[in-house]
Formats: C-alpha cells, sequence, structure tokens
C-alpha cells in the first residue's frame, strides 16, 4: 500500500470517523444507488451489519445524522429500526454514557414501533475484559476486523471510501504484525496486538496503558491469589516498548516493607525452580501500595526469525501459576 496523502491518517479524531460511518450510512438508502451502486450495495450491507440482519433484508429508506442528544451516530432504517452508535477511535467508554443514550432513545421511541438497536463501534483495539461490560449494558460490539470484511466485500472505486479502508487496513496490519517480537517492543499497535491474542488464549486477564513517571507502559495482568497474611499476588507483563518488556510477579494490598519483599522472593524461590522457572529480583526494590516482587529471567524465547512462540510463552505463564498457587496453598 502507498503512503499516497490520506485524510484519516490526518482527520484522527472520533468526529472524523463519526463523519465517515454518517456518510455510509446515508449511501445506504435506496435512492442513491444510481449515484454509486457498488457503495450504495456495501453500505446496505453495513447498515445489516449493525441490525444482525441477514443479506435478504430489503433495506430502502436510511436517514442518518450525528450527535443527537450526544449520540455519536444514529439512523432510522425503512421506519422500523433506530439504531444508536457509540463511535470509538481507541478510547474506551466512560461515565455511564451507554447507559444515558439508551435511556434517551428509549424514551424518545415509546411511542412509536422503532425496534432499537444500540452498537458499540470500535476500530481501535480494546481488552475484551472492556468489551464484556460494554455488551451487559446492552449494546452489540463491532470491531475493526468485522468493519473491514464488510469495506472489502466489493470494489468500490470512491475516493473517502478507500481512503478510510486503506486507514483501517494499516491500523489492522500493524496490530497483526506482534508475531515478529521486535513489533511488540518498537509499535505500539504490535503491542495490544500480543496482549489480545494472548487474552485470547488465556481467555483470561485485562490490559491497557498505565501511566508512569518514566513515561509509562502497556500493562497486562492477571491471575490474582495470595493469602491474608501477605496480600494480594498476580501476574504482571510490562511493555515499555523501547525500555523493554519483561514478565513479573506483583503484590499489592499489602503492608509496604522492602524486608518483606526480600523474604518472599526467597520463599517463591524454590518452587518456581521446581517448576523449571528462574526468578530473581528487580533493579531495586521499591515498596509502594503495589511492588514489583520478582522478575521472570529468560520467560520471552524467540526462534531464528525473531518470532515468539505463543504456545511456548503460554506454559511458562502455566508454570508461573502453579508456582504462585503451590506456593499460596503451603503458606
Amino acid at each position: 500500500m502507498s503512503n499516497k496523502p490520506n485524510i484519516f491518517r490526518l482527520a484522527t479524531k472520533e468526529l472524523s470517523q463519526d463523519g465517515f460511518f454518517t456518510w455510509l450510512l446515508q449511501w445506504a438508502d435506496n435512492e442513491h444507488s444510481q449515484h454509486d451502486q457498488e457503495l450504495n450495495e456495501t453500505a446496505k450491507d453495513f447498515v445489516r451489519l449493525l441490525l444482525g440482519q441477514t443479506t435478504d433484508y430489503q433495506i430502502n429508506k436510511v436517514e442518518a445524522g450525528r450527535q443527537w442528544n450526544n449520540i455519536d451516530i444514529w439512523a432510522e432504517i425503512n421506519d422500523e429500526y433506530f439504531i444508536g452508535i457509540e463511535d470509538k477511535t481507541n478510547t474506551g467508554e466512560h461515565s455511564e454514557q451507554l447507559e444515558r443514550y439508551k435511556e434517551i432513545a428509549t424514551n424518545h421511541y415509546k411511542d412509536k414501533n422503532h425496534k432499537l438497536i444500540f452498537v458499540y463501534l470500535k476500530t481501535g483495539n480494546e481488552s475484551i475484559s472492556t468489551l464484556k461490560k460494554v455488551i451487559e449494558k446492552g449494546y452489540s460490539t463491532i470491531d475493526r476486523k468485522t468493519v473491514l470484511s464488510v469495506l472489502n466485500k466489493r470494489p468500490v472505486t470512491n475516493e473517502i471510501f478507500n481512503d478510510f479502508k486503506d486507514y483501517l487496513t494499516v491500523i489492522e496490519n500493524a496490530t497483526n504484525s506482534y508475531t515478529k517480537f521486535e513489533n511488540v517492543t518498537s509499535e505500539w499497535k504490535a503491542g495490544e496486538g500480543f496482549f489480545m491474542a494472548l487474552q485470547d488464549k488465556l481467555q483470561d486477564g485485562d490490559w491497557r496503558y498505565v501511566a508512569n513517571q518514566t513515561g509509562g507502559f502497556l500493562g497486562f495482568w492477571y491471575h490474582w491469589t495470595g493469602t491474608d497474611e501477605i496480600g494480594e499476588i498476580y501476574i504482571q507483563i510490562e511493555n515499555a516498548f523501547e525500555y523493554g518488556i519483561k514478565l513479573v510477579i506483583k503484590i499489592a494490598d499489602w503492608e509496604p516493607n522492602t524486608e518483606t519483599l526480600y523474604e518472599l522472593l526467597n520463599d517463591i524461590k524454590p518452587f518456581a525452580e521446581k517448576n523449571g522457572l528462574a526468578i530473581t529480583k528487580p533493579d531495586k526494590y521499591r515498596a509502594g501500595a503495589t511492588s514489583t516482587l520478582a522478575i521472570i529471567q529468560n520467560a520471552f524465547t524467540l526462534d531464528t526469525n525473531g518470532h515468539l512462540d505463543l504456545d511456548q510463552f503460554v506454559a511458562t505463564l502455566k508454570k508461573l501459576e502453579q508456582t504462585l498457587d503451590e506456593y499460596c496453598t503451603d503458606k
């Protein structure tokens, strides 16, 4: 894909994306098939995706707009459906906004016959655990890969359409480039892609950006355990990009004390060794609300092509889970 100027690489705000999706929805109206039939058909496929409808569902009339009662995008289809879309690039949902939008639309349509559909449309990357919360609020979630499958269905010659499709494809490819491990520690999207693949393998865990004094990191954490007397112990992966990536054991909800960290490290070491893991203390112990208790050595082994074997890494994580479980049971 050439790097010709692309409006969406320049207009990266959610409003630009709102504009594109609203424009695409408006193209689904039957009246516009005469102007560009391929675009009209693709727009109809997009509407069916939002509605969860099959390919034989006929779409005739579509009205769509932006920012109705703070709802990013709205559409009425065939005077039969109302769709409320929360459109996100990289930010997540916040402050009960989804419940509020749903309530506003439900009240507005209470005397009409429209079926109400609420969609959380996310073109950036997001943790599964965040998406589960969105689903619990009565929204269906549609991700970038699903949107691209519709946009790629047939050749469309429209420049705006193709610019947006290319823009999403670049993000998709960058996210999927995590298989080469140097990308994970040099490209943000690849770092996210790695955590998404890991979450998929483990069917567990959560990830997001964590801010700190040294510039922050992309963090993944899971497997909370511990004891009443020690506190909470869990597994964390810290990807600080150019500063490197590490697999660590963390402690939280405890009485912060450096001596305790040394003691715990010595207590856990034999369990780790029994499970074939070498653990070491960080450069410097810092006793805080959450502290790094140990770093797992040689956690990321690469093949000759610089690829991380994800299954091998998951096996290492399972050994670490076992180590913490055995240690906590022993206490």
